[in-house]
């Protein structure tokens, strides 16, 4: 068989799993939304001049910039998480189509 029981048994694991993952990789997604858009904000109050130079010396902030990077991080995570979602259905499907194979196989003989 190409899927294994045990490779099955991690599979249904992983879905299972409570709180799932994604559940808490979307919730590092939220959560680094809204400091980003905290400390924006915090540094946006502080800048002086034209609206658009504001908004370029926010972007120039370090603290902005690692709350971006941190924003960006969440996201590849979820992203992660939702494939590992993926494949673990995928490895479901293919082992219950050799099971239904295997019983099919038996029927003939």
């Amino acid at each position: 068989m190409i899927v294994s029981d045990d490779t099955v048994s991690k599979a249904l694991a992983y879905l299972a799993e409570d709180p799932h993952p994604i559940a808490l990789a979307q919730k590092e997604v939220t959560d680094a939304e809204n400091e980003r858009d905290r400390v924006f904000a915090q540094a946006y109050a502080q800048m002086e001049g034209s609206i658009k130079e504001k908004e370029m010396a926010c972007e120039r902030e370090a603290d902005v910039i690692s709350e971006r990077v941190r924003l960006a991080n969440a996201v590849g995570e979820l992203a992660r998480h939702r494939a590992r979602v993926k494949a673990a259905e995928m490895i479901i499907e293919v082992w219950r189509s050799e099971n239904a194979n295997a019983r099919a196989a038996e029927r003939v003989r």
